[in-house]
Order: structure tokens, then sequence, then C-alpha cells
């Protein structure tokens, strides 16, 4: 009997040997992956390409509400984040978060309805915050907290959080290496869960592979984004982003295959920092090209524009469609004239009716509240979101006050046109400028072509 029971336990004693053996056959994205390295890498990512890259980044976002931090942070997540930064188990002092904010601003953030988190939904739940849009003075006091150390290690935890669960989803789909994960954490910070899921399935679906198949590498992902590009808009809308991401992580990771760090030819381009460098790469590299630049190897970014090029580039912009007539009212647009088409199709919807009847001025210099108005005519001139005019140098009975207070509120303008609560409206308009203000609109608004 003792013989039986021992051998009994000695058969027990082996598979219990074995059974961690049998589980850790088993991939996770926990014995898969150093997390602490893929946080570490996803952090610099997001410093480096969201937000501007830094961590008191502070807007009012074309939402209607306001984005922070480096990694965007909006709604009930940028409300989270402040929350955090007056909580000390969360990295936060309370103290100097009420110094910095002020006791008004302090206690709508600390009393405003907590978000809802839990084990299988670490994001707050949407609706609080949802259109919180900050004053100039409340967008300097959180700019400093945010940039502060508090706001710092507060950020660096926060985004922990985000990308730890951004990165199980992307395991979820199927991704499998840690630059791949990074990848798609950039994806699902710029669609959310579910836009990110429709993104992935129009990229199977281009790449012909099915929902169990995995995705083994970042540059199977990042091809198969490529691909995407060509046939879905939603894809192609963000491929110079896309793009950028996948060569910070490829020289980070010191991964193979890292094309050219800039996908266009420009000797004069700004640096990938600047405010418009994604506006450029988009309009160079968008499907019409919106701008090919001023040579083969300059864009010319401080050159203002004149009223065809403004023209040119919003008829690009909406996929260069066809003019319904050929009949054309201007004695100075000759049929052989690159912005002939561009010219006949603004006049038709109304864009544009020229300088006079017969007089379009072809080479007048465009100021910024006349791109402004012909890009707020070409997008059907919708009402702004908000009324109040914060612009000194703005009369309500100027033909652009609504057009500005659109592109305002709309997340158009970029916010240093002016200075002093001025927007110098009859400035010339650079191509810079231009490129941006296309950008702000077709692809940060999501606006279809």
């Amino acid at each position: 009997m003792k013989r039986r029971i021992a051998a009994v336990l000695l058969i027990l004693c082996l598979c219990a040997s074995l059974l961690p053996t049998a589980f850790a056959a088993e991939p996770t994205l926990e014995n898969s992956v150093d997390l602490d390295l893929l946080v570490s890498h996803g952090i610099s990512l997001f410093k480096q390409l969201e937000a501007g890259g830094k961590y008191n980044s502070v807007v009012n976002t074309s939402l209607g509400c306001v984005g922070m931090g480096i990694m965007g942070w909006t709604n009930s997540a940028a409300l989270q984040l402040l929350k955090w930064c007056a909580t000390p188990a969360k990295g936060g002092d309370p103290n100097f978060c009420k110094s910095t904010l002020g006791e008004e601003f302090y206690n709508e953030v600390v009393n405003a309805p907590v978000p809802k988190w839990n084990a299988s939904d670490l994001m707050p739940q949407w609706g609080y915050w949802g259109s919180r849009v900050f004053s100039s003075e409340e967008i300097a006091a959180a700019k400093k907290l945010l940039g502060s150390d508090v706001g710092i290690r507060v950020q660096n935890n926060l985004a922990r959080l985000y990308l730890t669960r951004q990165a199980g989803h992307g395991w979820s789909a199927g991704i499998r290496t840690e630059s791949a994960l990074l990848y798609y954490c950039s994806v699902e910070n710029h669609y959310g869960e579910g836009g990110a899921a429709n993104f992935m399935s129009n990229v199977r679906n281009t790449m012909g592979i099915s929902e169990d198949d995995l995705i083994g590498s970042l540059d199977a992902f990042h091809s198969g984004v490529v691909a995407a590009a060509k046939v879905y808009n939603s894809v192609n809308r963000t491929l110079a982003y896309r793009t950028k991401v996948y060569n910070f992580l490829t020289k980070t990771l010191d991964l193979p295959s890292c094309p050219d760090d800039s996908p266009v030819p420009f000797a004069d381009m700004p640096d990938p920092s600047h405010w418009a460098y994604d506006a450029i790469v988009w309009a160079y590299t968008s499907t019409p090209q919106i701008t090919s630049g001023t040579s083969a190897t300059t864009f010319s970014p401080n050159s203002t524009v004149t009223r065809a090029e403004a023209m040119t580039f919003l008829w690009a912009a909406a996929g260069k469609p066809a003019p319904k007539s050929t009949a054309n009212p201007f004695k100075d647009v000759s049929d052989k004239s690159y912005y002939y088409k561009a010219v006949l199709w603004a006049v038709e919807k109304g864009i544009t009716s020229g300088t006079s009847a017969t007089t379009f001025s072809p080479k007048d210099t465009v100021t910024l509240a006349q791109m402004i108005t012909f890009l707020w005519a070409a997008a059907g001139r919708p009402k702004p979101g908000k009324t109040n005019n914060p612009f000194s140098d703005i009369s309500s009975k100027s033909y652009y006050y609504k057009p500005i207070l659109w592109a305002h509120y709309g997340g158009i303008l970029i916010g240093n046109e002016g200075s002093g609560g001025c927007l110098r409206p009859k400035v010339g308009c650079t191509r810079a400028y231009v490129m941006a203000y296309l950008y702000n609109y077709y692809v940060m608004t999501n606006q279809d072509k």
C-alpha cells in the first residue's frame, strides 16, 4: 500500500513539474515581450511624433475639446491626466497642482466626475469634458503643470497604462514583435480602439490574410499599410504619419529596411518637428498630388501664394474634379494655363467669383483671410462651432468673419499666425500655411476628399 501511494505521489510530482513548461510554451504578451522596454520606446515615440513632441502640449482640438500631453490625451483622458497630477498615488502633487492651475481651475479638475476604470477596460469612459476647451489662461497654466517634474512623471505613468493596453490589443490582433506592436499603438492612439480594428481589417484585406494569420514583423505590417493606402482613403490620409512612425522605430530599434527619413526631395524642407512638416509631406505624396514644389529640389515654404496657385491647391485637394462647363468669363485666364480647370471648377463651386466680372487676377497675392475664406467656401460654408471672437483685428462686419471663426474653432488654424490676440488676416499667406490649412481640414478633421 505504501509503495502504491509513493508511486502515485511520484507521478503527481512529475506532472506538476511539467505544468510550468506546458504553460510557458503558450506565447503571451507578458512572456514574449519586454514590456518595460516597449513602454520606454513607446514614450520616446510619442515624445518625438505625437502632440508636437512635448509634455507641455495643450491645444483646443478640432473635435471641440482639449488635447494635451505626449499622447495627445483628449476628452475624459485629458481630465484623468490632470486628476492624476493632483493624486500622490499616481505621482502627482496636489499642492503644486493647485498653485499652478489656480484654485478655481483646480477645483473643477478634482471635483469633476471621475471616469470609470476597471480591469477589462483601462481607458476612461467617454463623456466627461467632451466639449471642454481651455481659455488662453488655462492653456498657459496647464502647460506649466504638464511641463513640470510632476507633470512629466504623471504622464510617464499614464502612458505606461495606455501603451500596455494598446499593445495588448495589438497582440490580440496577431502582431508578434515589439516594433510592430508599437506601430499598432500609434494606430490605436490615432483612431481609437474601434477605429484601429477597422484599420487592421483594411490592412489584412489588402494583404490577403485572415484574422487568424499573424503579422510577425514591422516590415510586413508597414508594407501592408502602404498597400492599403492605395485602396482605402482612411488609411491613405495618415500614410505620411505612419511612415514617420516606421522610420522612427526602425532607427530606434536598429531594424533593417529603413527608408529615407523624408519622402520628399526638397532641400529647404523644414525640420520634422516643424508645424508644417506633415502637411508638406502629405501634399507632396497625396494622390492626386497637391504640389510638386517650386522646383525639383525646393518647396519654398515661406513664399506667398497667388490666386492661381490657391485655386490649384484647393482643386487638387478636392481630387481634381473636372469642371462641368468650359465657359470662361476671365480674359486673364488662358485655356493653356496650368490653373485653367482649377479656376473654372472654383467658380462653379462658388469658391471665387474673380476680382471682377471679366478678370481673375491670377498673379495677385492671396492673404490669410482670403485663403481661409476660399477653404471655407470649398467646405460648403459651414457655420462656426462657436461665435465668440478671440481676435482683436477681426471685425464682425468683415467678409471673412465667419470663415475665420470656423477655422479657429474647427482646428484649421495653426495658432501661431498672430500674437497678442491678433490674427493678421491681411498678410500674404505662405505655401507652408496653405498646406497646413488643407492638411488640417482634409486629414486632421477627417474630411473625405
